[in-house]
């Protein structure tokens, strides 16, 4: 039946589909294109060791004592994943950082904020196998993976009572395409400090993002100390971050520390990843 339907897609579909102006592609995830010879897969693996260790230390966190055996772990985990996406969400380089990110911050409390079809969610539980994760998404619609043990919700995070939970024992990961310094103030408001981003553009690459949640992080941290504003076209549209933006101002006070992890193209050879690790002061003037 596959071979078939792949001959259709080239000679019938994916000419339509051209013409349209669209792309017709097998929904394949990329993980599921893999080296097989053992030299060039422990090649892949040092590398984006190599890389997250890098990261790690930039960002202040003290990595894993063997941290080549948890990316070989997460090489051997990753094909049984219950989610199969090509575009749009996670994909391997991004997992692989959730999952390292889980494993040295160790919460006990997971807050997801954008959920979409659930790789996150098992990825964290992959990661964290008796961690109590809350996932809210205003549309939860398109699961296609639903933890056992999670807590879902479609109203959004900053909607919920959240007093019950220890934040020195929690970790926000916010994918969720609503304005990074907006959760940024959101969190340190709800005494949480260790926040995850994906989607962190920077201000000369946000262009190229579709659906830029801006003030993203990296906007916060280049324009602290510039009256210049941010502007840029997406798709005939013209947009401006004001750099005077109170909220940009504010996330800026409460970030302590921030450090976007490479994106790991050049490691793995999978898309890029857009991870960055935020963690706020404890206390702060807000």
């Amino acid at each position: 039946m596959a071979v078939p339907m792949e001959r259709l897609r080239r000679r019938l579909l994916g000419p339509l589909f051209d013409r349209l102006g669209y792309d017709l592609v097998p929904a394949t995830p990329d993980w599921a294109h893999r080296p097989l010879s053992q030299p060039e897969v422990d090649r892949l693996l040092d590398a984006a060791t190599a890389r997250l260790g890098a990261d790690l230390e930039a960002a202040g966190l003290a990595g894993p004592p063997d941290l080549s055996a948890l990316v070989a772990e997460f090489w051997a985990l990753i094909p049984n994943a219950p989610v199969r996406q090509r575009r749009g969400g996670s994909g391997f380089n991004g997992a692989l950082q959730l999952f390292v990110l889980m494993r040295v911050l160790e919460p006990d409390f997971v807050i997801e904020s954008g959920v979409f079809r659930g790789l996150t969610t098992w990825v964290i539980r992959q990661a964290r196998p008796e961690a109590a994760i809350f996932c809210h998404d205003p549309d939860l619609s398109g699961l296609r993976y639903r933890d056992a043990r999670a807590r879902y919700c479609d109203r959004d995070w900053s909607a919920a009572d959240w007093s019950g939970l220890d934040p020195r024992r929690t970790v926000a990961f916010f994918d969720d395409h609503v304005a990074q310094a907006r959760r940024v103030a959101e969190a340190r408001e709800r005494g949480l400090t260790r926040l995850v981003f994906d989607d962190d553009a920077c201000a000369h690459r946000i262009h190229a993002h579709g659906g830029p949640a801006h003030p993203t992080i990296a906007m916060v941290l280049e324009r602290r100390a510039s009256p210049e504003p941010i502007r840029w076209q997406r798709n005939g549209r013209i947009f401006e971050q004001p750099a005077a933006d109170p909220l940009l101002r504010r996330a800026a006070r409460l970030i302590a520390r921030a450090h976007a992890f490479d994106d790991l193209h050049r490691a793995t050879g999978y898309a890029p990843a857009r991870l960055t690790y935020v963690q706020l002061h404890p206390e702060s003037g807000a």
